[in-house]
């Protein structure tokens, strides 16, 4: 084909705002009529991810394959829906293995600085002006200034929450009475290493907090009013290997996303495995009496197994949790090349970092197994492991509103001081996905859709001291055109 046709598809891509790269170029020019296949791929991409401009290869070749081999004569329906076309995964943030540290005083320095400066900013981004603590603690009396802070330091006492602020340039006292409801109220939910704004007013020598602002999620924030016309389904804590992983219930659903004729499945683009895939090996102590499969190699070659099932049409996303044989400190690598080769000999799968930060169409998507959800168990006011099924709504609502993923250092939740913090939110996700605690649930938060997306393997022990009851054979499906969710119970 001459350069002069190499134009005209070029420009007919151009004209309806599209760019053509050169492997997708090449394959057209293969067909029988390049420009009339170009408009059916536009017209396909048009209702299916409204956000692509980029027609690549790969989204060429899924729909032009049939023009360019012989096919059998089928008859023809007259609302045979076209093949589901997915976008290219971008991952935005990934954490490799070589994320090291020292062990040195300056290094958790430098990583608590870090996190001041990011949720600092995200505050500043409201329009405030903090006045620095040095300042504030020389105000003549009954005078007020507005500190961006992090709390150091919590105490309940029988008449007020007292909290131990710094900022850079100096640390104080503060004191929230309990007869001043609406900020107590507030204060309860103050997390110690978050950093707040404080309205503060000096009384005497003492500075009373007025107000409290977390750094949480704009109210106007602008979310795609559309995207792509598919599903994500998401699913977490298999625990393949345990002696209480419900087989049969995770066959259940290897069987439904078989049914190439279910409208869900057909519109399944993507499978995310948010944590825990294989139950692991020395997680804890006493483990070994849990296990049906004492390998963590034959864990994962049964791992294989069970994801072969799932089509190739159909992308598979990986992320590891704690029971996974990888450094256990957040922020955590893909799990080591060995597994990966077990679990690629059968499919296709895209390692990701926990947590990572990823792309589908217009659509972000942070995702995270949770460890610190324990923490915040523990710490938050009205919750706890039995009424999980009620508040994991709350919980993850939380974690936007103080903008990280594991806001309490030095607890359950090991953390690696890392020169600048990978746990903050520092942007604002479409979709925030967890997993680690085993109950299924689904809350918009504005305009965030926060999923944990349930588990595959019966109470355990723990579960059972706890009080906690797992919503087993769960799946999550998200629609990507609308956001509309639905629960998937497997029996």
């Amino acid at each position: 084909m001459s350069s002069n046709n190499d134009r005209k598809i070029i420009l007919a891509a151009l004209k309806n705002g599209y760019h053509l790269t050169e492997d997708a170029l090449e394959i057209l020019k293969r067909s029988e009529d390049p420009v009339r296949t170009l408009n059916m791929v536009i017209e396909h991409v048009k209702k299916a991810d409204p956000s692509c401009i980029v027609l690549n290869a790969k989204l060429i070749e899924a729909l032009v394959q049939q023009t360019t081999k012989p096919q059998e004569s089928k008859p023809v329906h007259e609302h045979e829906e076209e093949p589901l076309i997915c976008p290219e995964i971008q991952i935005i943030r990934y954490y490799p293995e070589d994320a090291i540290i020292e062990g040195h005083l300056e290094e958790f320095y430098r990583h608590f600085h870090s996190r001041y400066i990011k949720l600092r900013k995200i505050l500043e981004e409201r329009g405030i002006k903090f006045v620095p603590l040095s300042e504030i603690m020389r105000m003549r009396k009954d005078q007020d200034a507005i500190a961006a802070v992090m709390v150091l330091d919590k105490k309940d006492t029988e008449k007020a929450l007292i909290f131990e602020c710094e900022d850079p340039s100096a640390n104080t006292t503060v004191f929230v009475p309990k007869k001043a409801s609406d900020v107590f109220t507030k204060a309860e939910m103050v997390l110690v290493d978050c950093v707040v704004g404080m309205k503060l007013r000096k009384v005497d020598d003492t500075l009373l907090v007025q107000d409290i602002i977390q750094p949480d999620v704009p109210i106007n924030q602008k979310h795609p009013s559309t995207g792509p016309d598919m599903y994500v389904c998401f699913i977490s804590d298999i625990h393949i290997g345990s002696k209480n992983f419900r087989k049969d219930l995770f066959e259940s659903f290897l069987d439904w996303i078989n049914r190439s004729r279910d409208g869900e499945v057909k519109r399944t683009g993507y499978v995310v495995l948010c944590g825990d895939l294989v139950d692991g090996v020395g997680v804890y102590p006493g483990q070994e009496k849990e296990l049906e499969v004492v390998s963590i190699n034959e864990q994962f070659s049964m791992a294989a197994k069970f994801l072969s099932e799932i089509p190739e049409r159909i992308e598979l996303i990986y992320l590891p949790g704690n029971h996974e044989p990888v450094r256990k400190a957040l922020p955590q690598p893909p799990v080591p090349e060995v597994y990966k080769k077990i679990l690629e000999s059968k499919r296709k799968i895209t390692f990701i970092s926990n947590p990572a930060k990823i792309l589908i169409g217009n659509k972000l998507i942070y995702l995270y197994h949770g460890q610190s959800l324990d923490d915040l168990i523990q710490t938050l006011p009205n919750v706890s492991y039995s009424t999980l099924h009620e508040s994991i709504g709350k919980i993850l609502e939380v974690m936007l509103q103080v903008r990280h993923l594991a806001p309490c250092y030095g607890q359950n939740t090991p953390i690696l001081p890392l020169d600048s913090d990978p746990l903050v939110i520092d942007d604002v996700p479409d979709i925030l996905c967890t997993g680690h605690v085993h109950v299924a649930g689904v809350k918009s938060y504005k305009g965030v859709l926060l999923i944990n997306s349930g588990c595959w393997q019966e109470q355990t022990s723990f579960q059972q001291s706890s009080g906690l009851k797992p919503t087993v054979g769960t799946a999550v499906l998200v629609n990507l055109a609308d956001m509309s969710t639905k629960i998937k119970l497997f029996s």
